[in-house]
């Protein structure tokens, strides 16, 4: 509540999750905004918190600075805690990890506050909040403001200069077509074949053939760093039946690449 205070400019709301009651299409009761605290605190206050939970995004340093996005601009405050497991205290054995990331956008005019806390399993190898709440932040946020907010021509964004290597992989047509839309100067030393391994550095990218082309059709190629949607596309298409786990991209294939195989085998994929 006070994240969105804050958003809110000093003025903390009551929470409510239903605006009316409807009967037969008939509103028969409705439920406005109370306001609990007119101001939480002075402007300045307000101002400098606000600054606060803007640089945790956009500060180099910021805890969720790797969330950053250069179409919008969002604040937000991380959070780890370490909970106890059942009765049994907080022991190494037993402790599992509560992670949050709650934030508002746009960050000029608020209109939209999320929160998103997960409580890890004892076994997970993630643990703050960034990188267990903070993705789920963004998604959430990425797909509103794409369908209520957002109107800005891709032709008016800043790409800036990303300093960090990015790999991906995907049709040799669908990586042009991106590349030109955002005018990322590209070189392809590959002479033939669909598919290409990109690295993307200092927003230029340099595309390679992604797999040995001309290699024999009964070997298992290497699918790790594409989406499912690629790597369904490709081992489907060459007659493997594929079984994956979790979302994002291929981390793990349970047929190494350059293995023989025969089709209706089975390959096994986690994503992560």
């Amino acid at each position: 509540m006070l994240d969105k205070a804050v958003a809110n400019n000093g003025k903390m709301m009551q929470p409510y999750l239903v605006n009316s009651i409807k009967e037969m299409g008939v509103e028969i009761n409705s439920f406005k905004p109370k306001v609990i605290v007119e101001k939480i605190c002075s402007d300045e206050t307000v101002g400098k918190l606000k600054d606060c939970l803007l640089a945790v995004v956009e500060s180099e340093h910021g805890t969720g600075h790797a969330l950053e996005s250069n179409v919008y601009r969002f604040a937000g405050k991380t959070g780890t805690a370490v909970t106890a497991m059942d009765n049994r205290g907080y022991n190494k054995g037993a402790k599992i990890y509560q992670s949050a990331f709650m934030g508002y956008f746009p960050a000029k005019d608020p209109q939209y506050p999320i929160a998103v806390v997960i409580q890890n399993g004892s076994e997970s190898k993630l643990a703050y909040g960034g990188v267990v709440s903070g993705p789920v932040f963004k998604e959430v946020a990425d797909k509103i403001y794409a369908e209520k907010i957002g109107s800005e021509s891709l032709d008016n964004i800043h790409n800036g200069v990303d300093s960090g290597v990015s790999r991906f992989y995907g049709l040799k047509t669908d990586l042009d077509k991106i590349l030109n839309m955002f005018s990322y100067p590209s070189t392809d030393s590959a002479t033939a074949g669909s598919w290409r391994s990109t690295t993307l550095l200092n927003n230029q990218a340099n595309l390679n053939t992604a797999y040995n082309i001309g290699a024999p059709i009964n070997k298992v190629p290497d699918v790790t760093g594409l989406g499912l949607k690629d790597a369904l596309y490709l081992l489907e298409n060459m007659g493997l039946k594929v079984e994956a786990k979790g979302k994002g991209k291929v981390t793990y294939q349970s047929i190494a690449q350059n293995t023989d195989f025969h089709k209706g085998q089975s390959i096994n994929l986690q994503l992560n």
